[in-house]
């Protein structure tokens, strides 16, 4: 056997294949920056009138506008408790898991229904002793259904839970979703934005008004833009219409 030939042929496919694993981590990379922007790509207008108002945008901004459409669920209660009924967990875990998904589900998978179903909302969670989580729908939260998480002394004591069944929708198509640039400019140039507001993050998920007196719901594919005082706009990626946590309908916004 030729060893020297041997060698070289080994050392070239070494080579290659590093070649191969760092082109894909590079568009790993690429991918990841191009996902998102931040808000100097915000036309001209709205950069000024943040200027003049002290607005501050300290979230990435989302670039993907994908395909989605309206979804139907079904509101469930847990048989002998109200849906908004504080369970306790005994014993209390420590509150450390939340921010480990594997730890989660492992502490509290056999505890809380559908744990796997919900997402850690990091910046939803501006309860004092509350961590927020989101019911997932097709990989994106749906901000109607949450499970909280109560926690005191470094332990966690309870939570509430809302429970769903997603629905066949009866809606037309897949849209595609107005970018979150858009929805954003919109805002500012609309003045829902207050003087001094700070923007900390823009999420795509779903958002209904709620159908009243009914255990069917219907969510629409909206953005979410918290600010840092706790403030929060949705606004429908299909129609631009405008709501807040207070269930009220604002203005539709107009495409800039």
């Amino acid at each position: 056997m030729d060893w020297g030939r041997a060698k070289t042929v080994l050392i070239v496919a070494f080579f290659a294949l590093n070649i191969v694993l760092g082109y894909q981590l590079w568009l790993e990379w690429r991918e990841r920056i191009d996902s998102t922007v931040d808000w100097t790509s915000l036309p001209a207008e709205a950069r000024q009138i943040m200027q003049e108002k002290n607005i501050r945008i300290e979230a990435k901004i989302p670039t993907d506008t994908p395909s989605l459409r309206d979804i139907t669920y079904k509101q469930q209660v847990p048989a002998g408790t109200a849906g908004d009924q504080r369970i306790a967990i005994e014993p209390p875990r420590e509150t450390r898991i939340v921010f480990n998904n594997k730890e989660l589900q492992q502490a509290l998978g056999e505890v809380i229904p559908d744990l796997t179903r919900y997402q850690f909302d990091y910046y939803g969670s501006a309860g004092e002793g509350e961590y927020a989580f989101n019911r997932t729908v097709e990989g994106l939260p749906l901000f109607d259904a949450k499970l909280i998480l109560y926690y005191s002394e470094q332990k966690i004591q309870g939570y509430s839970q809302d429970l769903i069944e997603t629905l066949p929708s009866e809606g037309g198509p897949d849209q595609k979703v107005l970018p979150a640039t858009q929805a954003l400019t919109s805002l500012i140039l609309k003045k829902y934005l207050p003087a001094g507001a700070a923007v900390k993050e823009v999420q795509l998920g779903y958002h209904g008004q709620g159908i009243f007196n009914s255990d069917t719901q219907v969510a629409a594919p909206s953005w979410r833009i918290l600010l840092e005082d706790g403030g929060v706009f949705y606004v429908n990626a299909a129609s631009g219409e405008v709501s807040t946590d207070k269930e009220t309908s604002l203005e539709p916004l107009s495409v800039p």
